[in-house]
């Protein structure tokens, strides 16, 4: 079992988004000091942190401050070196572990990490040129989509062919570094699961969600997810396989994609807690970001988490703030977290609400009639 944490030690972020803002906040409760690395001076965690190391994160020597001003490290994002945490595990906890970081950050690796446990992918090849496109798409077919290496749950730009004349539309993709060209899965829903694992390796899964992304970015949340009890039930057991073969501490999460049929398909691993349970904050018995904190801290996970009933979750962004703050007004029983963020990007996310429903379908056309 690894070293306990105790209350009143320093818990340094690696990252500053709205998932360390609620990590911070599930560590301040706890009794922690925080601080974040991130390069925005005005990201989501920067107003709940005790002190904020302002630097990109390739920089060597700030992963080296951050290290020496915490007794822990943790992570919220993929988006940088995994060599950086190898340096800093030398000198303190790092309970996510490189491996995780290594395997969710890189698709290829990804997929390979996948296959070797026997998990069900789309087909794909690897991808350095346009001349790769054309060769790959002969045994992979159309409709197909070409995604980045390098992964970031947050955003998910793609390019997506439909035939020949689409592959001069991957150019930019493609120079900008190595990518995967994916077979298109027909899918009915997408889907993601949160799982836990603490120090004495006990696992934890969240309810199956529901997701989905608008113009490339996620912005909602269907807990849970609209499925039949025995898919339910498979996403469960494929979460527990891929948690047994990864050494870490912590929350991750799994993407799938369910067809008509009923076959699954991960897309992703993510190896940090998901922006799809934000909601768990103030729905259930344990919200991921308090789970999180506990597991790489050294304390010990319940035997389950439970769940009051159905509910949807919606991020905003600045053109749909002041409809926020009126819907706040007027909704008692809508709960919701506004974020420090900076006011010059529209498209940060100034927030989300959670609902309780008794009916999703009927509370999914109220937000698109109130533009929310």
């Amino acid at each position: 079992m690894s070293e306990w944490i105790q209350p009143g030690k320093t818990i340094g972020i690696i990252g500053g988004g709205s998932v360390a803002r609620l990590l911070a906040l599930s560590a301040k409760k706890t009794g922690y000091k925080v601080g974040i690395l991130d390069p925005d001076p005005m990201c989501s965690a920067s107003s709940i942190a005790d002190w904020h190391l302002r630097a990109d994160l390739n920089n060597e020597k700030a992963f080296q401050d951050i290290a020496m001003k915490s007794d822990i490290v943790i992570y919220e994002t993929e988006g940088f070196h995994s060599d950086f945490l190898r340096l800093m595990k030398r000198t303190l906890p790092v309970p996510q572990g490189e491996d995780l970081l290594s395997i969710s950050q890189d698709r290829v690796l990804q997929k390979a990490f996948l296959e070797s446990i026997s998990i069900n992918i789309a087909p794909f090849a690897t991808i350095v040129s346009i001349d790769d496109v054309k060769e790959a798409v002969q045994s992979i077919g159309y409709p197909c989509v070409l995604k980045a290496n390098r992964t970031d749950e947050r955003y998910k730009e793609h390019v997506v062919l439909y035939g020949e004349e689409d592959i001069v539309k991957t150019k930019e993709l493609v120079d900008s570094g190595a990518s995967v060209l994916e077979a298109w899965i027909p899918f009915e829903r997408e889907l993601c699961i949160a799982i836990a694992k603490d120090a004495s390796g006990k696992i934890i899964t969240y309810p199956v969600t529901e997701m989905m992304y608008r113009k490339d970015r996620f912005f909602q949340t269907v807990a849970p997810a609209r499925i039949n009890p025995e898919i339910s039930e498979e996403v469960k057991r494929i979460a527990r396989n891929t948690a047994e073969h990864i050494d870490f501490q912590g929350v991750i999460a799994l993407e799938l994609f369910t067809t008509s049929t009923g076959s699954l398909y991960v897309n992703e691993l993510v190896g940090h807690p998901h922006q799809a349970y934000h909601y768990t904050t103030d729905w259930g018995s344990l919200s991921q970001f308090d789970a999180h904190i506990r597991a790489v801290c050294g304390w010990p996970l319940p035997e389950k988490v439970t769940h009051p009933g159905p509910a949807v979750m919606r991020f905003f962004n600045y053109d749909q703030l002041d409809q926020a703050f009126t819907q706040a007004r007027i909704q008692q029983d809508w709960k919701f977290a506004f974020y420090q963020s900076d006011p010059s990007d529209p498209d940060t996310e100034k927030g989300h609400v959670t609902i309780p429903t008794d009916n999703v379908n009927e509370l999914l056309m109220l937000l698109s009639d109130i533009g929310m």
